[in-house]
């Protein structure tokens, strides 16, 4: 998944950052251990971040808050890893930092699969965090503790130094950039840290409301709903969330406990439609949520897609605790339910609307699932995600969700055989030949009872299943049957995986025209995902009859629309591709580099069209050709393209012929805008007091963006910033 942003600036802990990056140097996975609040997932990431550098595959960061089930874990982290063959195998090649957040509630399951794959990875290291520490042989354990309150301190500028403080001053000019500490109310902020404990969230908390209160009056205000203090740890967490309940408005105690309903992070609309009702109309939730969000009870992370809201496990779980037992907690689960399955309707023909709500679309499904009546609705639920079970990574929970239900549910003949049919296709997929044979098996008899249209959807999926055995004799000859009667979505699949037929059948001139029917019908039909293994099946059609501009231009169309729409399954296979047309082209540089760099991309995914016979043929792992053209420079080239991550692949990939790099990697990557800006004034010599007024901010911002730079970068010092920056404006003259 995309790497987890901080919305807020890292406050001390240095101690522990670096406590934790020499752990990991020693052993292959450590635990970060805590009470609740005290800043378990912060250290984590920063330490993550701070090792990027060390891992040539990069960190990934899998949030498992909002997944109860230990069973699926495994596919949820696979999802998150955007893998969608077996997530075993495919970590065994990479050398990775993977953080687990929030452990605690599946512990054992968690210890499990670490176990196994850290014996099944050699280059893999783990980073839990959990409030209690995985049991893994070889682990080691870093317990966060709260941070230091004030003792006897009495100058300000030593006040000012104790951690708690300085959180607490941090997070109060955030909400009044006017607010400093003076003689006048140093006591009253060193009490605050005391009361709190020096719990990095309950001061999270207490902050949030001096946007509108003094923090002496904070403190009247703590005094008069009683003692915060007056027991260690998780009772101090509890009692301070109990006191930001209490101050809050009627409207935002409501919302904040209907908001539990949803499984990690959730989006405005869907606050609006399943939380609004009774005494907190539709109108209402948003401005509601916004209050949440000042108040420091709900988070806020946004990104170029969308803005997504979340809690605190802590902040979740007292909630969920008024909740539970309630009618409203199973009204709630309804509507959330119900809601999601809207989406899941709206997602079979927009992509790629699902990936970012799995957590919730899961939540939905599960709960069809648990209750008889609905379990109908289960299954049409999950053929609507067709697209995200065969594009998005979790096809295996698919087929076995869907699998799970047929048994055990009544539904019309229809649903039925839609069900196994697509049971079959993702059973190929995955390689399951005889799985996907045993449930085409099973369709017959529906499809008979449905008729001549059921027949039609059968010789389809007959056809997908012959092409992933490779008797492409009988894929011809059932797809070309079926494509006689089914709808015009129907036809599109067929006729594309006609001419993917064709093509691994070396009939290029025929899959040509095949596939260019194919292409317009996706046109047609606004279907993108599609289209794009249309385009990449069309430029091996190209390349075969030796026009490679065309097929460049098709290959580089198809990723193109690939990292656009957040599709995992097929990028190794366009990067390949673009290599070997490299090749074809006479740029042996770019062409090892890339050919290089896709193992690393064969790494995330099974292989798709049965792993491109039509360039297995002409493999060659030495490259004698390539190496004889280049010479000395040929080693080179490989360290480079053996050196670059999946994305700095699919960049490369991307980045030739004069077209600009994708977006998914900008050129400014992996700062922001206002961080390049920053960086850019960094090296023109310029201090954080001067860059503050250059751009008209806060010193204390400018020393937030530096953080994060020095972060992102692995780098310690301003001249490593600068010598970046020059690094990347000679790229961007030359």
């Amino acid at each position: 998944m995309p790497w987890r942003a901080t919305p807020t600036s890292f406050v001390g802990r240095r101690q522990e950052v670096a406590d934790v990056r020499r752990m990991l140097q020693r052993r292959r996975l450590v635990s970060v251990t805590g009470i609740a609040g005290v800043g378990k997932t912060r250290v984590a990431i920063r330490a993550a971040q701070l090792m990027r550098r060390a891992f040539t595959d990069g960190v990934e960061f899998v949030d498992l808050s909002g997944h109860t089930d230990p069973a699926s874990l495994e596919q949820v982290i696979a999802q998150a890893l955007d893998v969608t063959g077996d997530l075993t195998a495919q970590l065994s090649r990479r050398r990775q930092l993977l953080v687990l957040d929030t452990c605690e509630h599946l512990a054992d399951a968690c210890s499990g699969l670490v176990r196994s794959l850290l014996r099944a990875a050699p280059g893999l290291h783990v980073l839990a965090t959990s409030r209690q520490a995985l049991r893994v042989p070889g682990g080691q354990a870093l317990i966060v503790r709260p941070l230091a309150v004030p003792g006897g301190e009495s100058a300000l500028a030593d006040v000012a130094r104790v951690e708690s403080v300085s959180l607490l001053l941090d997070r109060i000019a955030a909400v009044d950039p006017g607010f400093e500490l003076t003689e006048r109310n140093a006591a009253a902020v060193a009490e605050v840290c005391r009361r709190l404990e020096g719990i990095p969230l309950a001061i999270e908390l207490v902050a949030a409301r001096a946007r509108h209160l003094p923090v002496d009056e904070l403190l009247t205000l703590m005094d008069a709903y009683g003692p915060l203090g007056s027991q260690r740890g998780h009772s101090t967490m509890r009692a301070v969330i109990a006191w930001s309940h209490e101050l809050c408005s009627p409207e935002e105690r409501l919302l904040w406990e209907r908001l539990t309903v949803f499984a990690g992070t959730f989006e405005r609309a869907a606050a609006e439609a399943v939380c609004s009702g009774g005494a907190l109309p539709a109108a209402r939730v948003y401005p509601t949520l916004a209050a949440l969000v000042e108040k420091s009870i709900v988070t806020e992370e946004r990104d170029e897609r969308r803005t997504a809201y979340g809690m605190p496990d802590s902040v979740r779980e007292f909630a969920a605790d008024r909740l539970e037992g309630t009618g409203e907690q199973e009204r709630l689960r309804t509507r959330h339910r119900e809601h999601y399955y809207a989406v899941a309707e709206a997602f079979g023909a927009e992509w790629p609307g699902g990936r970012a709500d799995w957590a919730n679309l899961r939540a939905a499904l599960e709960s069809f699932a648990a209750d008889p009546a609905t379990r109908e609705r289960g299954l049409r639920m999950g053929l609507r995600l067709g697209r995200l079970w065969a594009f998005g990574g979790p096809a295996r929970y698919g087929r076995r969700y869907l699998a799970r239900l047929l048994p055990i549910t009544s539904c019309p003949d229809s649903v039925r055989l839609r069900a196994l049919l697509q049971v079959a296709q993702l059973a190929a997929g995955g390689g399951d030949l005889t799985a996907a044979r045993g449930a085409l098996d099973e369709a017959e008899a529906p499809a008979a009872r449905v008729g001549a249209r059921g027949g039609c959807h059968l010789a389809k999926t007959r056809g997908t299943v012959s092409l992933c055995e490779g008797d492409l004799a009988a894929a011809e000859r059932h797809l070309t049957e079926s494509i006689k009667g089914l709808s015009p979505d129907g036809v599109v699949d067929a006729t594309v995986e006609l001419g993917v037929t064709l093509m691994l059948a070396a009939r290029t001139g025929e899959a040509d025209e095949v596939l260019t029917r194919a292409r317009a019908l996706c046109g047609e039909s606004g279907d993108a995902a599609t289209a794009a293994w249309t385009e990449l099946a069309l430029a091996l059609a190209r390349r075969a009859a030796g026009r490679y501009a065309e097929a460049d231009t098709l290959a580089t169309a198809a990723l193109r629309t690939q990292v656009a729409l957040h599709i995992t399954f097929g990028r190794a296979l366009c990067v390949e591709v673009l290599g070997r047309l490299a090749a074809d082209q006479g740029r042996p540089a770019r062409a090892v580099r890339l050919l290089s760099a896709v193992q690393r991309l064969w790494g995330y995914e099974v292989n798709p069209l049965l792993g491109a016979p039509i360039l297995a043929a002409e493999r060659d792992p030495d490259q004698r050709e390539l190496r004889e053209t280049l010479g000395r420079q040929y080693g080179k080239a490989v360290a480079a393209g053996r050196a670059m991550s999946a994305e700095e692949a699919i960049a490369e990939a991307l980045s030739a012929g004069g077209a600009p790099p994708v977006a998914v990697v900008p050129f400014w990557a992996p700062l922001t805008p206002r961080e390049a800006d920053v960086a850019e004034l960094v090296a023109d010599g310029l201090t954080n007091r001067l860059i503050a007024q250059r751009l008209l901010v806060a010193r204390r911002t400018v020393d937030s963006h530096m953080e994060n730079i020095f972060a992102k970068l692995g780098f310690s010092g301003r001249g490593q910033v600068a010598a970046w920056v020059m690094g990347r404006r000679q790229r961007e003259n030359g």
